[in-house]
């Protein structure tokens, strides 16, 4: 089966993660805080009977905060983390092979900058995001 990729935005600008690396894609829901976490962690939310912690994906990268009720939840599959990340919009799908062009990335976050018909994509590094939330935690207690 061929590699797919989901392509949303933040902030006007354009990501991708690895189509199964999200479980699903969902509406806002409602939070409950989680004390003594960095602004960025916005709360719990009940994935499925879970409780999944919620990330503010643009305040995480520094581009200001979400808008309530707005946007789009992707669930990362929780083989992976119990982790929900809240971002601007989903595009589309696309398989991997429809990617015009591929450079490298920031040597950071993102593995590559992919060009496709609907415009540039960052791809992100999941294991990187994990690793970056987990010591943000950690340098938060």
């Amino acid at each position: 089966m061929e590699e797919r990729l989901l392509l949303f935005t933040l902030h006007g600008k354009g990501y991708a993660f690895e189509l199964q690396e999200v479980a699903e894609v969902m509406e806002p829901l409602e939070s409950y805080p989680i004390p003594k976490a960095p602004p960025h962690f916005v709360g719990l939310i009940n994935f499925h009977g879970a409780l999944t912690a919620l990330v503010d994906l643009r305040l995480y990268l520094g581009q200001g905060r979400q808008t309530r009720n707005q946007g789009k939840v992707l669930v990362l599959d929780t083989r992976l983390a119990g982790l929900a990340l809240w971002v601007d919009g989903v595009q589309s799908v696309v398989p991997a092979s429809t990617v015009l062009a591929r450079s490298a990335g920031d040597g950071g976050l993102w593995d590559e900058v992919l060009e496709t018909a609907q415009g540039a994509y960052r791809l992100l590094r999941v294991g990187t995001l994990l690793d970056s939330l987990e010591k943000g935690l950690a340098g938060s207690a």
